[in-house]
Order: C-alpha cells, then sequence, then structure tokens
C-alpha cells in the first residue's frame, strides 16, 4: 500500500498528523498505531481491536491481529503521553493574535455502564444523569479535562471572530486507589506545565468544589476558579475594620445566607446577585459569590477567585452572543457568562459515547480499558483540531467531527479502492482475477459504509 502514501492523499496527511502521538515507539510500532487510529476514523467505530483488523487493518498492512495486540502494550506509549501530546496540539492552535486570551480547562466525570463484575474496579456508582429510573449503575467512571482555546473562526463577508474550540484531553479512570478529586487534580498538573504564561481558568461543578482540589490547584499563580457550589456552602462578610478594643481582630465577618443577596442584575434571563465574600473552601482569599435565580423558581450559587478588571478577554470579539453581550457596568457578573463554557465537556461526552464507541469496550484489565478509552479520545479530539491545523480540512471548521469523519472515511475508502485496483491490474495475469478483485473491493466497501 505505499501508492497511499503519496504527498496530497488523505492517507499520507493523517499519517503525518497521527504519527507525532506514538514519537517515542520504534518505528515499526508507530507504523502499526498509527494505522490503528485511521482505521477507527475509516470505520468510524472501534467496538473491539479484532473488528478493526478483521474489517480494515488485514487489508492495508497485512500485519496479524497479534501484532497490534503487541503494539498496544508498548510501554513508551501511554495514556498520559497521549493526552500530553493533545494539549500540546491544542495550545498550537492559539493564533498569535490571541496570545494574550485566557484559556479554559473543565473537569468532571462520567459514567460508563457494565454488564458482569469481572471487569478490573468495576463498582455500583451513581449516575445522576441516568433516566432508567434507576439512580445507581454498574460500571466505571472516568475523570476527563477538557481544553477549550481561542481560536479565530472566519464568516464570509465578515470579521473574523473569537471562537472556544473545546478540546477533549483524556481521561483518569476511578478506582478505590484514588479519589476523584486526586484525579482531576493529577489531570491539571499535567496540563499546568503548558500554559504557564497564560491567563487560565478551571471550570466545575459542585461535586468538585472541594477545598483538597480547589487549595491544590491555586498554587499556580496565573490560574483561577469560577464553580458551581452547594447551596449550603458557609460565606461569611469581610472582617470589620479596627475599631480600637482590645483582643484579637475578627478574620471574617458575620455569616451570610443565599437570601441575603441584592438581586441587582439581570443577564441572560436571570436575576443575579453579587458580593465578595470569605469561604472556608477557599482558604482566606476574597472571592466573587453569584446568586442566580431563573424564571421557574431554581437558584444557584457560584464562587469564582477571578477579579473581574483581570480578565484579559476580547469580549467584543467572542463569536457566542453570550460572552460578546457585556456592557462595561455588568462586568462584575461577567464570570458567571464564562462558567457557560464548562458546558462543552457534557457535550464532549455525548459525542463520545454516542458516536464514538467511547462505552463499547470489553476489555478487562484496568491499564488496557484507560489505554482505549484515551484512544477513542484521540480521535475524537484530532477531528476537533485538524481542520484547524491542516488547510485541507479547513471548511469543516463550522461542522462537527461526526461530519469530518464521515468525509475522510468515504476518501480512505476511495484510496484505498484505487491503490488496490493499481496493484491488482499491475499483477493480474487475465481479465478475470481483476474483475473478481473489483468485485471483492466493491462488495466490502459497500460493507463498511
Amino acid at each position: 500500500m505505499n501508492s497511499l502514501y503519496l504527498e496530497n492523499s488523505i492517507i499520507g496527511s493523517l499519517f503525518r498528523f497521527f504519527s507525532p502521538y506514538f514519537s517515542t515507539a520504534t518505528r515499526p510500532t508507530r507504523f502499526l498505531l498509527t494505522w490503528l487510529v485511521i482505521a477507527q476514523v475509516a470505520l468510524q467505530a472501534f467496538p473491539s481491536l479484532r473488528f478493526l483488523h478483521r474489517n480494515f487493518l488485514s487489508q492495508v498492512t497485512h500485519r496479524c491481529l497479534n501484532s497490534y495486540y503487541r503494539a498496544l502494550q508498548n510501554e513508551t506509549v501511554t495514556s498520559h503521553s497521549l493526552r500530553l501530546q493533545t494539549a500540546q496540539l491544542a495550545c498550537s492552535l492559539i493564533p498569535a493574535a490571541l496570545q494574550n486570551e485566557p484559556v479554559f480547562l473543565s473537569v468532571d466525570d462520567t459514567t460508563v455502564p457494565k454488564f458482569g463484575k469481572k471487569f478490573d474496579a468495576v463498582s455500583l456508582l451513581h449516575d445522576h444523569a441516568c433516566h432508567t429510573g434507576k439512580p445507581y449503575v454498574n460500571g466505571h467512571c472516568f475523570v476527563s479535562l477538557t481544553l477549550s482555546v481561542p481560536v479565530l473562526n472566519q464568516h464570509e463577508g465578515k470579521a473574523p471572530l473569537i471562537r472556544y474550540l473545546a478540546v477533549p484531553v483524556g481521561y483518569r479512570m476511578w478506582t478505590k486507589e484514588q479519589t476523584k478529586l486526586e484525579l482531576a487534580g493529577d489531570l491539571i498538573e499535567e496540563v499546568m506545565p503548558l500554559l504557564k504564561d497564560r491567563q487560565v481558568l478551571l471550570l466545575f461543578d459542585s461535586w468538585y468544589a472541594k477545598s483538597s482540589l480547589i487549595e491544590r490547584v491555586l498554587q499556580y499563580p496565573g490560574l483561577d476558579i469560577i464553580c458551581n457550589v452547594r447551596s449550603d456552602s458557609a460565606m461569611y462578610e469581610l472582617p470589620p475594620l479596627p475599631n480600637g478594643k482590645p483582643g484579637r481582630p475578627k478574620k471574617r465577618g458575620k455569616r451570610i445566607h443565599m437570601n441575603d443577596f441584592t438581586l441587582s442584575w439581570n443577564m441572560d434571563g436571570m436575576q443575579v446577585g453579587h458580593r465578595i465574600v470569605l469561604t472556608h473552601i477557599c482558604g482566606n482569599r476574597r472571592i466573587h459569590a453569584y446568586v442566580s435565580y431563573t424564571t421557574s423558581g431554581s437558584q444557584r450559587l457560584f464562587f469564582s477567585t477571578l477579579n473581574p478588571s483581570d480578565l484579559h478577554m476580547s469580549c467584543a470579539w467572542q463569536e457566542r452572543k453570550i460572552l460578546r453581550d457585556a456592557p462595561a457596568e455588568g462586568m462584575d457578573y461577567y464570570p458567571l457568562k464564562l462558567y457557560k463554557l464548562r458546558w462543552a465537556i457534557e457535550t464532549n461526552y455525548y459525542e463520545q459515547k454516542a458516536f464514538w464507541s467511547l462505552n463499547a469496550y470489553r476489555i478487562r484489565r484496568q491499564n488496557g480499558i484507560e489505554h482505549r478509552v484515551n484512544l477513542v479520545n484521540l480521535v475524537h479530539s484530532s477531528l476537533k483540531m485538524l481542520p484547524y491545523l491542516d488547510k485541507h480540512f479547513a471548511k469543516y471548521q463550522n461542522a462537527s467531527p461526526q461530519e469530518l469523519r464521515s468525509h475522510i472515511s468515504w476518501q480512505i475508502q476511495r484510496e484505498i479502492f484505487l491503490g488496490t485496483l493499481v496493484s491488482k491490474a499491475q499483477t493480474a495475469k487475465n481479465p478475470t482475477d481483476l474483475v473478481q478483485a473489483l468485485c471483492k473491493l466493491v462488495s466490502s466497501t459497500s460493507e463498511v459504509a
């Protein structure tokens, strides 16, 4: 299949793109792992390695199934190395004009139901997103990190606007050896060396709003958090000014509650109140607290360590209207707008489960499961970044990664068909052999499609 590696071929472009993920491996191993990733794109599914080999890999590499199993066990290609390469590529997307714009990290976890109890680390888990009427499922829990970076999105006839592209970095599998808070902290510490010169905003929901994680991540000077917290979280007024009386001065004022906030701003259909407070989970830092009330009567509490005046963000050039609509008198409330960017991690979960076979694995061992899940994430995140990294795919910047995968899959099958046709035409002893080869190729291509 050497004819497939032409300079302008889709397969050649994918090889150049995916090979750096496996740069620490030997050349033969890098070759096999790159083909394995391309197979996921070509077949638009990854139910098992055997499936990929039977329907695609055996036709293009002529290597046995065990060769791919051995390649996946290479000790130099780890889940950590895959996540790091994805984060590096995501950072490379940021154009020079947007180097001062903030980047966003989102942390959350997701549940993958599994039948049976012979998987490593399988346990009974609470799934708040389950709609079957049973809040507990048997399965695995994965903690993940999403990196949202600013890119310029060109609209025809209009000036380019800033879009935040949410790139899923990768997963850590939860076991009883580490808490989810510890896994989240590990994921953040993996990527922070790449973001040391940038303004970083960390977004997470109320489950991760714990002092152990907050104190751990706030050690980075360029990082701030914006999070939803429990409605009963303790809040205190700022300490009163010294009154000249003897005794130790108070460290904080009286305790306040959500009802003590004045709803002074209407933002995106919500009534919002804002105060600067002290809390236990953020140590001695003065933080911005927000209370929101919707028309349906629901209320939520948010904390932010970000001082709105320190935000380096070109609000007027944001593609999303909700971020672009930022009057000067309402800038104190802008961190609450930024929290909406956290929803991108939920969208990534949905796409990977619905379209990318994230939950289709049958591997029993923990390391194999985590490696396989990160391989799926690698392909999904790559197709989100590819339109901004390769001019051949630039027209898909406004399309979903699923649309791009369908286009690439068709191109791959076409190139393989033509490459095999040329090979058969050169070696066929009579026209009958060539006709049979064509029939077989047409049949196999239609089955894959």
